[in-house]
C-alpha cells in the first residue's frame, strides 16, 4: 500500500506543474496523499481526554416550595 501511495504521489507532483484542471486535480492528490502520510505516521487514535469527575455528592435537589405564609405575625379577620 505504502509503495502505490509513493508511486501515485510522484505522478501527482509531475502533473501538478501544468496549468488547467487537471493540474489542479493533480495538486488536490499531492495535498491528500501528504495529509493521509502525516495521519499514518502519528499514530493516533484521538485526543486525549480526561476522565470525568464523579459528582462529589449524590444529593436530591431541592424542589422550589409554595410561599406559604409564617403563623407568627398577625392573622387576618375573618
Amino acid at each position: 500500500m505504502r509503495r502505490d501511495l509513493d508511486s501515485l504521489l510522484v505522478l501527482a507532483l509531475r502533473a501538478s506543474g501544468g496549468s488547467g484542471p487537471h493540474a489542479e486535480a493533480a495538486r488536490q492528490i499531492v495535498l491528500f496523499v501528504l495529509v493521509a502520510h502525516m495521519l499514518a505516521a502519528a499514530q493516533h487514535d484521538g485526543p486525549p481526554h480526561a476522565a470525568h469527575r464523579a459528582p462529589r455528592a449524590l444529593r436530591a435537589r431541592r424542589t422550589s416550595r409554595a410561599y406559604s405564609e409564617t403563623l407568627a405575625g398577625r392573622r387576618p379577620r375573618g
